[in-house]
């Protein structure tokens, strides 16, 4: 079963191409299969035998050369500019990579179609259908046209124009987010995945200095932290955090970006805290409101899901107060009212109504269903609280819709072409208490929770009172039949 996987492996890993899987079985006696397996990821021009009766058979880089020789010098350009490309593509992002050095941005266009036509692209979406077309480029194409990029001595500014291109494409994403459009935004960093990675995985420049690149990771800050991605953004963060200027404004997101990823991804909470330490160091100085109230978010949760409701209450209550309203690169304080609510909801029922009032009247409550949903699920605790079963249960039910839609939205596809793959559930779980604490919705699971609690029945109210926290002596609410607030630890 190994060696049929591997097989598998290697006919993905060449795209089915005859020759190239002819040559590559012609390797199997000279190298084992994983060894070809590994080779093969670097490489694939490299794959040949000396007794092809055709000369263009003899070598994968011979066969692809020979429709190279027959290309115009644009396309043969083109051709070249293109293998900076990880993934598919549309044409304003090759018009954009390939123009300059005597090459028309209009010109590209048309290229494309010839190199269609050559089988050196293969078209991702039908030409001619509603949806702007978007290309590939097999992988042994790809390389053949990596090696003329060098040759040419373009590699640099290929590259640097296909980071700024992307850079492009995650503000677009963050923007598209911050508008309430979740779903637009992870189909557009869906679609450019594979060059997204590209772009934040090369290698800073006097050119690209590694601000840009940190500037693509924080306008991605969506999909790693409530898409299901934490611990690749918070490893790109550690990566690139050494290599940036301490004083900057975009440091300073980067560093709570960095602890609440932590968060995410399970780390220990000393590191969590060491980096939104350092990030409110750095937000203070720099004069940004918006970090500073997150930075005390992020520790509002903690404490909150470490039985310290007054200092939660603290933390949060500083978040809604310093977080402007149309603060970017992260929860909108509509978010941190709602969990301020909660936290209330114990303990001072009518400062806990009067913050989820605020939560509700402000702009994100209205169009962004990832906010509305989290505003929802704090009424419906509240109101729960307060006996108010009726009404608890219906906001519950919206909320409920509102998290599922986004879940919706944020679920990772199977690989391309590959029939898709079964979700991980146990990574879905821990995403999904992540985002109850952090962020919101507060997830389906946690929502059901409340709505079971309610349908149980009103909490009595003479246990709706409050008791001493074993941890810090803060006031916690005691209802058996009170749902418990979002937590990292929440089922």
């Amino acid at each position: 079963m190994d060696e049929l996987r591997l097989a598998d492996d290697i006919c993905r890993r060449l795209e089915g191409i005859p020759l190239a899987i002819e040559l590559a079985a012609a390797q199997a006696a000279q190298y084992t299969l994983p060894q070809l397996a590994g080779m093969l990821e670097r490489a694939q021009g490299w794959l040949g035998v000396a007794d092809a009766p055709l000369r263009r058979h003899r070598s994968l880089r011979a066969a692809v050369g020979a429709g190279y020789a027959l290309c115009g010098t644009a396309e043969r350009t083109v051709w070249a500019r293109l293998s900076v490309f990880a993934g598919s593509f549309d044409e304003d992002a090759a018009a954009y990579v390939c123009s300059g050095g005597g090459l028309d941005a209009q010109d590209v266009p048309a290229s494309l179609a010839r190199l269609v036509l050559a089988s050196v692209l293969e078209p991702v979406r039908d030409p001619g259908g509603v949806l702007a077309p978007r290309y590939r480029m097999p992988a042994a194409v790809r390389g053949f046209g990596a090696e003329r990029l060098q040759s040419a001595g373009e590699t640099a500014a290929a590259v640097s124009r296909h980071l700024y291109w992307y850079g492009h494409v995650a503000s677009t994403a963050h923007h598209l987010w911050s508008s309430g459009l979740h779903e637009q935004a992870v189909a557009l960093v869906r679609d450019e995945e594979a060059d997204l990675r590209a772009a934040l995985a090369g290698e800073p420049s006097a050119t690209d200095p590694v601000s840009t690149t940190l500037a693509v990771a924080v306008d991605l800050w969506f999909w790693w932290a409530v898409c299901g991605h934490a611990e690749e953004g918070r490893a790109l963060l550690r990566r690139l955090l050494p290599l940036v200027r301490p004083e900057t404004r975009m440091y300073g997101q980067a560093l709570w970006l960095a602890g609440w990823l932590a968060v995410c991804a399970g780390a220990p909470v000393g590191e969590a805290a060491e980096l939104l330490g350092r990030a409110w160091r750095v937000a203070v100085f720099a004069g940004d409101d918006a970090t500073v109230g997150r930075v005390s978010h992020v520790l509002g949760a903690l404490a909150l899901a470490d039985g310290r409701t007054e200092r939660a209450i603290a933390y949060l209550r500083t978040a809604a107060d310093t977080i402007p309203v149309h603060a970017e690169h992260g929860p909108p304080v509509a978010v941190s009212l709602a969990l301020l609510a909660v936290a209330e909801a114990g303990v001072r029922p009518t400062e806990a109504w009067r913050s989820v009032r605020r939560a509700s009247a402000g702009p994100q409550a209205r169009h962004d269903v990832w906010t509305r949903s989290m505003t929802l699920y704090a009424q419906a605790f509240v109101d729960h609280l307060r006996g108010r079963r009726s009404r608890a249960w219906r906001r519950a039910h919206k909320a409920l819709a509102g998290a599922v839609g986004v879940a919706e939205a944020a679920a990772p596809r199977g690989p391309t072409g590959s029939g898709g793959s079964a979700p991980d559930v146990a990574g879905a779980a821990v995403q999904e208490r992540v985002v109850a604490v952090l962020t919101g919705p507060p997830g389906a699971a946690l929502i059901r929770q409340l709505i079971a609690a309610i349908e149980s029945g009103p909490p009595p109210m003479r246990e709706v009172g409050t008791r001493v926290s074993e941890r810090g002596g803060d006031p916690a609410p005691r209802s058996e039949h009170a749902p418990a607030p979002p937590t990292p630890g929440a089922p």
